[in-house]
């Protein structure tokens, strides 16, 4: 859209003509032109309307924006995270068991008996889908579940001696999982990046 002056000193807008039938009428002239030259070339020719051609179909290529600090930092958390939980459970669905039932159970472990919900949202994972796991797990005896006392609104969760006795079974093929990750990070810098973590978490939690 190309703006022009107008009488009243103000300005009237004028849609831009379409580029590409000015651009095949360039092309048909130079094509003409170069046809009709004393010392007329094929080969230049064939050239010229090439990259008429191009110019016109060709795309412009989108320009990325170079992502900010935080952004390469927040991307890499997610990729790490996301390689751990895969490498954890292609170790442990050779033994037909999965990442998300270790992590509820090393959860519980951690917290001890624990509300359902609380649960889910500690793993970060959806209330109904933890529902039918623990279901599951209850069934194969890993957890036990009963009403809350004070709160029959509740289902708290506790693993049983089986299922500690399954995560104890687990814990070396996730440690393999973890060392693989962390394979080419030094001791000291293993430390360093755990104190950032950690920095990270307390200041979230406070």
């Amino acid at each position: 859209t190309r703006a022009t002056a107008t009488s009243g000193g103000g300005r009237s807008f004028r849609a831009s003509p379409d580029p590409l039938p000015q651009a095949q009428a360039q092309t048909r002239l130079a094509s003409r032109a170069l046809r009709t030259a004393p010392f007329y070339a094929p080969s230049l020719a064939n050239a010229t309307v090439a990259a008429a051609i191009i110019a016109v179909y060709t795309p412009r290529m989108a320009v990325r924006p170079v992502p900010s600090l935080s952004e390469e930092i927040a991307s890499g958390i997610a990729r790490v995270r996301r390689r751990l939980i895969a490498e954890a459970d292609r170790r442990l669905s050779e033994r037909g068991e999965t990442v998300l039932a270790f992590q509820v159970l090393s959860a519980l472990q951690r917290r001890g008996r624990a509300a359902q919900n609380e649960l889910a949202e500690h793993i970060g994972q959806h209330p109904t889908g933890v529902s039918r796991l623990l279901e599951e797990l209850e069934q194969a005896g890993l957890v036990r579940r009963a009403r809350d006392r004070s709160d029959r609104r509740k289902i708290l969760v506790e693993p049983t001696a089986r299922g500690r006795a399954f995560l104890e079974h687990g814990r070396p093929l996730v440690d393999a999982a973890i060392e693989e990750v962390l394979a080419p990070l030094a001791r000291a810098e293993r430390r360093t990046l755990r104190d950032l973590l950690w920095r990270m978490l307390d200041r979230s939690d406070s």
